[in-house]
């Protein structure tokens, strides 16, 4: 690798310079899989200590993304935009803006109901809950975790239902489930509060972020006519995602401009 900086710039941020330099110029396209450290240390002629160090901070840039087990893709720089005002798939919302979604299922189990859990989802403290963690992604980057325990009646069937649809390839939220025959109720109502966050060593992991990064953090519970079915924590890159909303304004009346007073005291 040649460069005309001064000798004693660091030699990874001549290398990261380089992997900018490739991602912006579009010779690495959004979304295609970046060469291995091996690869890019051959290319460019430097060790695999400081390609690991220029992709660290590449990665802290939002230029690529790292996915454990899978390798290193050039991320976007462009957000998705979501409107609050109506509830759409996981994949219509991404395919809209032009990105291709998916859907991997990071882990299910059971967990206990703590006070506030079982509150929410109005079941007895201590009583086991079924847990789905899922990582939605737009082309091939991560952008939103989620976080979910159902009632105990539900969670066997949306985690059947989960596993249905990642063997088939397709992208879905928690929401998406539902619509599945397999699955016996479906939410009427949903509740959510927005609140941010930061990141937490296991949230970056997921969203290859940096630990203590700014992250959009939704709470939601879904119910029907026989009570809540589902509480969702859902953590979003606040650097990939934004949420709009149009509100309607009440009609504003006109007052008269009062008369000025004239005169002196």
């Amino acid at each position: 690798m040649t460069s005309t900086r001064a000798a004693e710039e660091p030699l990874y941020h001549r290398v990261l310079q380089e992997i900018r330099r490739r991602v912006e110029s579009g010779e690495w396209v959004r979304g295609s899989k970046v060469p291995s450290e091996r690869q890019l240390s051959e290319l460019l002629g430097v060790s695999r200590i400081t390609v690991r160090h220029a992709l660290r901070l590449a990665v802290e840039e939002g230029l690529v993304v790292q996915r454990r087990g899978v390798g290193t893709f050039v991320g976007s720089q462009d957000r998705v935009e979501q409107d609050l005002a109506e509830v759409r798939s996981f994949e219509r919302t991404l395919a809209e803006q032009g990105y291709v979604a998916s859907t991997e299922i990071l882990g299910t189990g059971t967990t206990v109901a703590d006070i506030a859990l079982a509150g929410v989802l109005d079941i007895e403290p201590a009583a086991p809950v079924r847990r789905l963690r899922l990582l939605g992604c737009g082309d091939s980057s991560p952008v939103v975790y989620y976080d979910s325990c159902f009632a105990p009646d539900l969670g066997a069937e949306m985690i059947a239902a989960a596993e249905e649809l990642q063997a088939r390839g397709e992208p879905f939220s928690t929401l998406d489930l539902y619509r599945q025959d397999s699955v016996s109720r479906a939410p009427q109502t949903l509740s959510q509060t927005i609140n941010a966050v930061l990141a937490t060593d296991e949230l970056a992991e997921h969203l290859c972020v940096p630990t203590g990064a700014a992250v959009l953090a939704i709470e939601s519970v879904m119910s029907d006519s026989e009570g809540p079915l589902e509480f969702r924590r859902a953590y979003y890159r606040a650097d990939r995602y934004t949420f709009a909303v149009k509100r309607r304004l009440p009609p504003i009346a006109k007052r008269p401009l009062r008369e000025a007073r004239s005169g002196s005291a």
